[in-house]
């Protein structure tokens, strides 16, 4: 008897499926984050059959448990941070849900600068210029209800940092976010306890459903497809819900596949497959925009964790000041012992710096089931550019009253209760080993370019090597953004899939 086929416009898990069973789809599309969603909405509003898999499941607002330690083993992939080694160890976090990484994001949506993007266009031949993505940027800031940030959803841990740059005349301003309903419970990293984050679930890909895309979720793309030098589906496995592993093998046809798995994603899948690496640089030029958090002592209740995650802005050369918050046990984890007792993490601010890295590494599949090598190196401008940017969240918070700083809060830092003592902590030499930051939008591992000798991808998001294949997401950047992406990769894939399906 014939496995029921699935229905349009609806979402599966992997219990649907059988194994064995084959599949016919206009597209295929790895993965459903910013780059995936994106691309499904646009192809299914155009008519054509649409199958999004993603290897994590479906949550509802009602599924989730607003605890690090939940949302680590469901939420994230390698259960939590993997590993970015190197000259020092670095944690690099991404989203694994329906979703992808906008489920578990702060929702902040800054534009692609004007200057990066005349990089691409002189360096690497991109088409994706300032005047061509300007109205792709207001399409999708429409479509996922972006809007400044409220004072009041801000709250106290932003109105700090805030007060504190306006007396040093520093420019900065509320951070706008796609949450439209967000009511600043801190916990966006977590997923949204209230539904009032605009993730992808929530706008980008009901649209594709609405328009008879299916979403397979608990389904991981193990091989694309390809005859001839055209792509022509994928190989995929539908999992088990709890351990995780392969129950069946499916095969999805299509006539295209995109590509959306993230910078760690894409480059494995196509590494595992054996394609588009006749550059070598499949896999290689990884940036994560890496930051670093400072704390500091306030006389004033500030209650860090009360309000939106990240609300307040201040942009540098190369580098951005973001607040941000965390829940009470993961900053008792960072802080030295003794330094900070329980009772005074209440009037604890917080905010970090993150920098335009120039540093660049690698990733590599390291076989079904393990967590993949990641490497990855800051150059010597990048330490200039975290001791510049650390420099100026101190000043910042001592010009906000703060009466002890934790400049690059970790325990290689003491607190400082002066301006002078703490800036000493922060010299020209400071050894690279003593910086300890974390990577949030890891990108560029399938960079694209118009030489096939030094990209992975066209600027059209069609690979070099083979035909009818296709990237939509941040592995596309052909160097670092230096803001949040999330933007910037759903109006490419946007731009990339009109121009698939105008081409017919």
């Amino acid at each position: 008897m014939t496995p029921p086929q699935p229905v349009a416009g609806a979402l599966h898990d992997g219990t649907h499926l059988r194994d064995g069973q084959r599949f016919k789809f206009d597209v295929a599309i790895v993965g459903s984050g910013a780059g995936g969603a994106a691309v499904a909405c646009e192809l299914s509003k155009r008519g054509m059959k649409v199958a999004v898999l993603e290897e994590g499941r479906s949550y509802a607002t009602s599924d989730l448990i607003t605890r690090p330690s939940w949302a680590y083993r469901h939420l994230y992939q390698g259960r939590g941070v993997m590993p970015a080694k190197g000259d020092i160890f670095i944690p690099v976090a991404a989203g694994r849900a329906v979703g992808g990484s906008t489920f578990v994001n702060s929702a902040i949506c800054f534009r692609a600068p004007d200057d990066v993007l005349a990089e691409w266009e002189r360096d690497f031949g991109s088409t994706w210029t300032k005047e061509r993505l300007a109205p792709l940027f207001a399409e999708i800031e429409h479509a996922l209800e972006v809007k400044k940030t409220e004072p009041s959803q801000a709250r106290n841990n932003s109105l700090v940092f805030k007060r504190g740059a306006e007396k040093l005349g520093m420019k900065g301003d509320f951070i706008s976010r796609n949450a439209p309903g967000c009511v600043g419970c801190g916990v966006c990293q977590l997923g949204c306890p209230t539904g009032g984050k605009g993730s992808v679930d929530k706008n980008l890909l009901p649209t594709a459903l609405e328009h008879g895309a299916r979403i397979f979720s608990e389904v991981r793309a193990t091989k694309v497809l390809v005859e001839k030098g055209v792509a022509r589906g994928v190989e995929a496995t539908f999992l088990d819900r709890e351990s995780e592993e392969a129950r069946g093998t499916v095969i999805f046809e299509a006539d295209r596949v995109f590509v959306s798995a993230g910078a760690f994603g894409s480059p494995q899948l196509l590494q595992k497959s054996g394609i588009c690496n006749s550059s070598g640089q499949l896999g290689e030029n990884l940036h994560i925009h890496p930051g670093s958090p400072a704390g500091a002592e306030m006389d004033e209740e500030v209650r860090y964790w009360d309000g939106v995650t990240q609300g307040y802005y201040v942009p540098l050369d190369h580098a951005i000041l973001e607040t941000f918050t965390a829940t009470p046990e993961i900053f008792w984890a960072s802080l030295p012992l003794g330094q900070m007792s329980m009772r005074k993490l209440k009037n604890l601010a917080t905010c970090g710096c993150m920098i335009r890295d120039e540093g660049k590494g690698s990733i590599r599949y390291q076989g079904e089931g393990k967590l993949p090598a990641i490497e990855y190196n800051l150059t010597d401008l990048d330490r200039q550019r975290f001791i510049l940017g650390n420099r100026a969240l101190t000043r910042v918070f001592f010009a906000a009253g703060a009466t002890t700083v934790w400049p690059m809060l970790n325990t290689n830092f003491d607190g400082s209760k002066t301006l002078s003592a703490a800036l000493a902590q922060l010299p020209d030499d400071l050894p690279v080993k003593r910086i300890t930051p974390y990577g949030s939008h890891p990108q560029s591992t399938c960079r694209l370019g118009a030489d096939a000798k030094n990209s992975v991808c066209k600027p059209t998001g069609e690979t070099h090597d083979v035909q009818r294949l296709y990237v939509a997401d941040g592995s596309l950047f052909p160097t670092a953004l230096g803001v949040n992406p999330q933007i910037t990769i759903m109006s490419m894939a946007t731009g990339i899939a009109r121009d698939v399906a105008r081409a017919g």
